[in-house]
């Protein structure tokens, strides 16, 4: 982000990424329809941050689970709210490290990473780590920033362009499905573990 529109607190912070101007760039139903969510789907959405997207995943698994998890936790609290808010029964919000998550090896079918890789201190770790969640074929969803200049966002040394973010995810071992632009300033990319 640029220094006029960085947040100077964690709850300013907070109440950036909950609002609702986001959804004018952020098409859920397109995210959802290139995804490979499935409604019976048990999914970890990590980084889950205040849970902007929280909501609208739990509610794509009507009879599955969704993990929302996070390492701070002012996020986590405020993304319990948006799960309480939102009468959602289908979500468990835990706290995890970096690299150490409260889920089983092998136990999830989907993992769904929002603009959390480009935060992490070794990516090529965070995505392997990432990869022991899923079952084989498990899928998983990325949504990053294109590596240009924009008035939001991380610093542009943070961001990853889809061919770099192609050659670290085949290196951390899953199998590249497929990418797409969402607003010119964001992309997402769809991964398999083999």
């Amino acid at each position: 982000m640029t220094s006029e529109s960085q947040p100077r607190t964690t709850q300013e912070f907070i109440q950036q990424l909950l609002s609702p101007q986001r959804d004018g760039t952020l098409d859920m139903l397109s995210i959802l329809s290139f995804s490979e969510i499935s409604h019976r789907d048990r999914v970890a959405e990590i980084g889950c941050g205040p849970g902007y997207f929280t909501p609208r995943l739990a509610k794509a698994l009507m009879d599955g689970k969704l993990y929302a998890l996070d390492t701070d936790e002012e996020m986590l609290d405020a993304c319990r709210q948006q799960v309480t808010a939102a009468h959602l029964g289908n979500v468990e919000v835990e706290k995890c490290g970096e690299f150490d998550f409260p889920l089983e090896e092998g136990s999830l079918d989907g993992v769904f990473l929002a603009f959390v890789v480009h935060e992490s201190p070794d990516q090529p770790r965070f995505l392997q780590s990432i990869r022991r969640l899923l079952k084989p074929r498990g899928w998983v969803t990325v949504l990053n920033w294109h590596r240009r200049e924009s008035e939001n966002g991380p610093p542009l040394e943070r961001r990853i362009d889809p061919e770099a973010m192609q050659q670290m995810v085949r290196e951390a071992g899953f199998r590249y499905r497929n990418w797409r632009d969402l607003n010119g300033e964001q992309y997402m990319m769809t991964l398999r573990n083999p």
